[in-house]
């Protein structure tokens, strides 16, 4: 009976999206975009989608869509500086925004490791080990860290994280083991 209720009170605890950053950035998936107790309580001002529109929308948060698929060949690198421009214009008025696309698995998380590297200065290693740490469930596709690999050498002139290998089913613990690396 313990169990039960110890269940119960994890799973009243879990929230619809992950803090990434306090007092700025959410990252959930598109179901988070309609817990409007959610968004007043964590102070959510604007909504960044990745990909489709939420079907409904919560009154007095300000909507941003950018389009991208979750598919080998699409590019992050435009999406990615206008998603840095619309959370940088959020963070000039005190605003918090959540970044979604459908599920918070891959195109969300990278375009907030983009973020997190351009704006924040955290290295791909680091970006990454705070979305998984954040949610678990965070894997971009192979190419997309291929891209973000590329774009981290931009910034830097090194990468710290190789894609090669990583697949769905070690993408925690390449991350994990990563982390060990800072």
């Amino acid at each position: 009976m313990g169990k039960k209720k110890q269940s119960a009170a994890s799973s009243d605890n879990k929230q619809p999206a992950s803090c990434i950053l306090p007092d700025l950035l959410y990252l959930g998936p598109v179901s988070a975009t309609s817990n409007a107790v959610f968004l007043k309580r964590q102070g959510i001002t604007h909504i960044l989608s990745i990909g489709k529109s939420p079907a409904s929308h919560v009154e007095g948060i300000i909507y941003e869509r950018l389009s991208l698929t979750d598919e080998e060949d699409s590019s992050i690198s435009t999406v990615a500086d206008k998603a840095c421009d619309i959370i940088d214009a959020a963070a000039a008025v005190k605003g918090k925004v959540l970044v979604h696309c459908s599920a918070a698995i891959s195109r969300s998380p990278t375009i907030v490791a983009a973020y997190l590297m351009k704006r924040q200065g955290m290295t791909l290693r680091e970006s990454l080990t705070t979305l998984v740490g954040a949610r678990a469930v965070v894997s971009p596709n192979p190419e997309f860290l291929k891209q973000l690999a590329d774009m981290e050498k931009e910034i830097s002139g090194e990468s710290t994280f190789d894609p090669e290998g990583v697949t769905s089913s070690t993408r925690l613990a390449a991350f994990s083991a990563q982390q060990g690396k800072s």
